[in-house]
């Protein structure tokens, strides 16, 4: 768990306690909003938003009487802007060591595997990351939370793409080995390239994740508890539930609250 920034959970507290003053409870700053091409959690059809987390957002737009618009934009790209300016919400996106420097999150909205996947007629079984070989490639796409997972993990034949498409053509055109991809967006990407999930099989789970909705440094408290009020608020009523099994169908969502503040430095 990251570590509660003092300030902001001194805030909260007073807060809760009705002891800050009435200009505190200002509406929440209008945001940026920049998402990835990740179906079926975020994409664009034709030249439209769609997916679970642009619907997601949406709907929190609208219950704080806000709606600004979506920007799909490469992850790089997306991570970049979130990462260098203020008043910016970054979807979705798990917590780890260098991002926990750099934003708040709330949630989950979302839980994952992720994982290596290899061409169906492939033979290969991993019991674990060491037994890669040098030869073997594992396709990844730039700045992805499988990429840093595997880095850290000191797997270096990486073959790094700027999209999640680009490396399952790879895959399926036998120029990588392995795909790392999160599971909730494999189905979706492959369908994309013209395949299906009949052409490949998953041989080793990296890591399970949950998914996060990243608010920049710099975004006011109010801002961020206004949007997981509403996300709670969700939560309880079974609207989110509903949402979640329209876009995964019987995978279970995650109704736990979380906030983690940025660490301070």
């Amino acid at each position: 768990m990251l570590s509660a920034f003092p300030l902001r959970a001194c805030f909260l507290a007073m807060s809760l306690l009705g002891l800050m003053p009435a200009f505190v409870f200002a509406a929440p700053d209008k945001l940026k909003l920049v998402t990835e091409a990740w179906p079926p959690m975020s994409y664009e059809q034709d030249g439209v938003p769609q997916g679970f987390a642009v619907d997601l957002v949406n709907t929190l737009q609208s219950r704080l009487g806000q709606s600004e618009k979506i920007d799909v934009l490469p992850w790089a790209r997306a991570y970049s802007i979130a990462n260098t300016s203020a008043n910016v919400l970054l979807f979705a996106t798990s917590i780890n060591d260098e991002r926990e420097d750099h934003f708040d999150f709330i949630g989950p909205i979302a839980t994952s595997k992720i994982a290596l996947y290899a061409r169906a007629a492939d033979p290969i079984v991993l019991e674990q990351l060491a037994e890669l070989q040098s030869k073997d490639i594992v396709g990844v796409y730039r700045e992805s939370a499988g990429a840093q997972l595997l880095q850290q993990a000191g797997v270096d034949n990486l073959l790094v793409a700027s999209f999640p498409q680009q490396s399952a053509k790879q895959l399926l055109f036998s120029r990588i080995r392995f795909w790392c991809q999160a599971d909730l967006a494999v189905k979706q990407i492959l369908e994309e390239v013209g395949a299906s999930e009949a052409d490949i099989r998953q041989v080793y789970v990296v890591s399970e994740i949950n998914l996060y909705l990243a608010f920049s440094k710099g975004t006011s408290a109010v801002t961020v508890t206004s949007w997981q009020t509403e996300l709670e608020k969700m939560k309880d009523s079974g609207e989110f539930s509903r949402l979640y099994q329209t876009w995964f169908g019987a995978l279970p969502p995650p109704l736990q609250h979380q906030v983690f503040w940025h660490k301070s430095v």
